[in-house]
């Protein structure tokens, strides 16, 4: 039985819902759908995880996005 394609959206739903310092993994085929395998993919893939206040590394078989710890200024730090 063939699973549906894992999204973008999908990948954002999972990472915006993520607590400090919790992970999602996605398997290295589904990065390289969702990213390529070209020069751009890695910068890509760190501007996504960015964005979504992450890291990402790279296991063998599969990405591991991070969420980061917020420190106590950037919790009280008035939003721009």
């Amino acid at each position: 039985m063939m699973r549906p394609k894992f999204t973008l959206p999908d990948l954002e739903e999972k990472l915006q819902a993520l607590q400090d310092g919790a992970l999602v993994q996605i398997r290295r085929r589904d990065y390289e759908r969702l990213f390529g395998l070209n020069d751009a993919a890695l910068g890509r893939l760190r501007n996504f995880a960015h964005g979504h206040k992450c890291v990402a590394s790279f296991a063998d078989t599969a990405i591991l996005f991070r969420k980061r710890v917020a420190s106590v200024d950037e919790k009280s730090a008035p939003r721009q």
